[in-house]
């Protein structure tokens, strides 16, 4: 996807639509599975020791991990789900408390490494996100991947923890980035790229193949303009999309907030002639990762991490109760 070319010219002509904005979804399904896996996943870190205290117990809840893993895989079976949730919730609580945190990224680097190993040998690690990688590493295993598939999972972790090192310089220094390039890494750290992985254990390295590699990518921009829509407001020290966006134009800020919008709704009807054009083999695949991009989307709209102030989410047929904004959030979704 070229960030520079593609997104500017998406937002040509563009006008403000006001204050409240509006995205549609149409690939968004709740798992059977997501309240039970989501019981199960916070229980799995409290023996795990990640869960030290109120104050930790409380980043969880508003992790709303029934809807973080429940709406973005949807259709995978109840064990598959389970190890999911363990992975992405993991990770979001280890990027919030320790990478986001670390001064130095490259002893975090060097024990994901270890923890990815296909052989770790003997387990002798000390720290408790490093052992809760370790296990679920051994849970995919468990299932039967190949030591490809975990050699493949490892490198693209470490791209993204090396990525979020290169952010990390850089994310308070709003003039100093253009917000393509800024974009451009958020498709990185987003971290849609190794979960798009965990899918389909079965399905070999779609790396390989560009039109595959078109359809994580264009997923990853999704979900990262998505998330610094939702954002915009949690980051006021740090780059947002929005302000890069308002500053690039010499716009306001409700204007550029639109332009974002709009480069959102083009990058979801890219991704559906993506899918569309996958060779048959991997249809069923394309299928999963619509269902995640937005899955993962809609969630922003019903986890109480995020603000939804300016914009609603609509989707075409009624979710279960469960499946609904947070209370006092009533506007933010909307069914067409």
């Amino acid at each position: 996807m070229n960030m520079d070319s593609a997104s500017e010219s998406s937002m040509q002509g563009l006008v403000d639509s006001g204050a409240q904005h509006e995205l549609s979804l149409s690939h968004v399904k709740l798992s059977p599975y997501a309240h039970e896996v989501e019981r199960a996943t916070i229980a799995w870190m409290e023996a795990s020791g990640l869960i030290p205290d109120e104050c930790y117990a409380e980043k969880v809840s508003r992790m709303a991990v029934w809807g973080y893993a429940g709406f973005s895989h949807p259709f995978a079976s109840f064990e598959e789900l389970l190890l999911y949730s363990k992975y992405i919730t993991l990770w979001l609580l280890w990027d919030d408390v320790v990478v986001e945190k670390a001064p130095d990224l490259g002893t975090i680097l060097h024990g994901m490494k270890s923890a990815f190993r296909w052989d770790a040998g003997a387990d002798c690690e000390k720290d408790p996100y490093l052992q809760a990688w370790k296990a679920i590493v051994d849970g995919y295993k468990s299932l039967g991947v190949s030591s490809d598939y975990v050699h493949r999972l490892n490198r693209k972790m470490s791209v993204w923890v090396k990525t979020v090192a290169r952010e990390n310089s850089s994310i308070h220094a709003t003039g100093m980035v253009s917000p393509w390039v800024h974009l451009r890494r958020r498709v990185i750290t987003i971290g849609v790229i190794p979960t798009a992985q965990l899918l389909d254990l079965q399905i070999g390295d779609v790396d390989r193949i560009p039109a595959a590699r078109r359809v994580v990518m264009t997923a990853s921009a999704i979900v990262a303009i998505v998330n610094e829509l939702v954002s915009v407001e949690k980051d006021a020290d740090r780059v947002n999309l929005v302000v890069l966006v308002q500053n690039q134009y010499g716009c306001d800020f409700e204007s550029a907030y639109g332009r974002v919008v709009s480069l959102c709704r083009a990058a979801l009807a890219k991704l559906s002639m993506l899918i569309d054009a996958l060779p048959s083999e991997l249809r069923e695949w394309g299928v999963l990762m619509h269902h995640m991009a937005e899955g993962f989307s809609y969630w922003h709209f019903v986890c109480p991490r995020y603000d939804r102030e300016r914009i609603i989410c609509r989707v075409p047929h009624p979710l279960p109760k469960a499946a609904q904004p947070v209370p006092g959030d009533a506007v933010s979704v909307a069914v067409v």
